[in-house]
């Protein structure tokens, strides 16, 4: 009985993010009883489990839960044998999860700007972002999956491109996803839609297709709109990078002086005792070969191994873990390492977004809503440090993704006059705060603090005189 096996997974029919986690199950063999929660009265046990987001997915192993949909895949795969989801190789494992995020933080937002923005130029807008989205997917696909012959977690990730969207865009009307545009990712989606394990834990097509025309319905109701059919040329693409002829370097970290997302990276090279050639660039006048190694994001940081590039600083933290052994920065149990991946995700989507809204938002309302997300996310913080470090005894990912709250957030609210964390108010964070930020292969990475304090002054000045 799957009961006895202390497997549950609390989830809704029809959700794209609790196929996922049901895919990688059914991919390793696990049995797990299914737990339905409805969206409008959701359980107590689903509050308890998930109290910082309150949503589904959430796995419970042995009651241990573990949420948000790819940190589930990832916990899967490490927590079974079996089916592998993810390579071996760190590189590989890295671009997984590199693409993963991308489906996450540009894919989806992209989709559902064009198909439910309530003004029409965003959703005209959200469909240029999707179909840029969708060529660099189809540009990425060089094989039956993205995985190579079986299904991996990008695959997973993106079962939004083969399922999802064709019903969003039959049931509104739209034209953003076309087989003749995209013939790579159509093979795939058929590949992937007839795939035994898929096909079992897919919900009903007309039940999905009758949810949204309604939702479509209702919202053109409430907001006397027309949907306005879209459709985007296919995008060009981006343009091939220049070849560059350099001196090759084992490790080169590509990055901006006062960048928090390079700050990251170089706290874990100098703690795992790595030595890298630091490459300068100018966030006005990207250099080629910046361009080269992302050009899907086009930024900072960028770590080049062995002229291998790897993008998303959370992504490089956990590739330098996986590639160098010593001092390590996640946790070896799969629980453990599950629990610090959420949490790091949780200050990149919650807490950092929160700060910027209450220091830089130009509407004064939203700034006040800001300051009270702010003070929320920053007191889930506050309870979740039960040691000296997030890590315990030693940093690790959780530690390093908070260094924006450690170093720049006192920075900000210094440069706009704002009480935003204060040592009365979040006293275990404060004292973490001065124990970080005095660490050896922490405060050498530091940029002089005068610098961004008057690189804030002035953003601050600038939105006073803009009003």
């Amino acid at each position: 009985m799957a009961s006895n096996q202390q497997v549950k997974l609390f989830g809704t029919v029809g959700s794209l993010f609790v196929t996922r986690a049901e895919i990688a199950l059914k991919l390793k063999g696990v049995e797990y009883e299914y737990i339905h929660e409805s969206l409008t009265n959701k359980s107590d046990l689903l509050l308890k489990y998930n109290p910082v987001h309150k949503k589904v997915p959430v796995l419970l192993h042995n009651e241990k839960p573990i949420c948000e949909s790819l940190v589930v895949v990832e916990y899967v795969d490490e927590a079974w044998t079996g089916y592998p989801i993810l390579p071996s190789d760190p590189y590989q494992r890295a671009l997984a999860r590199f693409w993963s995020r991308f489906i996450d933080d540009k894919l989806l937002p992209a989709g559902f700007k064009a198909a439910w923005n309530p003004d029409v130029k965003e959703r005209e807008k959200g469909a240029e972002e999707a179909t840029e989205a969708l060529k660099i997917l189809e540009n990425e696909l060089k094989g039956k999956f993205f995985n190579g012959d079986s299904i991996g977690l990008v695959d997973i990730a993106a079962l939004f491109i083969a399922f999802w969207m064709p019903i969003i865009q039959e049931a509104g009307g739209l034209d953003l996803y076309r087989a003749e545009t995209y013939p790579k990712l159509e093979k795939w989606g058929q590949e992937i839609l007839n795939h035994p394990v898929v096909k079992g834990v897919l919900p009903p097509r007309e039940h999905l297709l009758a949810f949204f025309k309604t939702r479509f319905q209702s919202i053109a109701a409430s907001k006397g709109l027309l949907v306005k059919k879209i459709w985007i040329p296919l995008a060009t693409g981006l343009e091939a990078a220049k070849r560059h002829m350099a001196e090759k370097q084992e490790v080169r970290l590509f990055g901006i002086v006062g960048s928090p997302e390079t700050t990251r990276v170089e706290i874990a090279l100098k703690l795992k005792g790595v030595a890298y050639e630091y490459v300068h660039e100018s966030p006005t006048n990207k250099s080629d070969l910046l361009l080269k190694y992302n050009p899907v994001y086009k930024k900072v940081p960028v770590l080049a191994h062995h002229e291998k590039p790897v993008c998303d600083s959370l992504v490089i933290l956990e590739y330098v873990d996986e590639t160098w052994k010593a001092c390590p920065i996640l946790p070896s149990d799969p629980y453990q390492r599950a629990l610090a991946r959420f949490w790091s995700k949780f200050i990149d989507d919650k807490v950092i977004p929160a700060i910027f809204k209450a220091s830089l938002n130009p509407n004064e309302k939203e700034r006040e809503k800001g300051k009270e997300e702010v003070s929320e996310a920053l007191q889930i913080m506050e309870n979740e440090l039960r040691g000296k470090f997030f890590h315990g005894d030693s940093i690790g990912i959780v530690d390093i993704a908070a260094v924006y709250v450690a170093f720049w957030l006192p920075i900000i609210q210094e440069a706009g006059g704002l009480q935003l964390f204060t040592a009365d108010k979040f006293p275990k964070l404060e004292k973490w705060t001065h124990e970080f930020l005095n660490l050896p292969y922490v405060k050498p990475t530091l940029p002089p603090r005068e610098k961004p304090l008057a690189y804030y002054k002035n953003l601050f000045h600038s939105l006073a005189s803009s009003k």
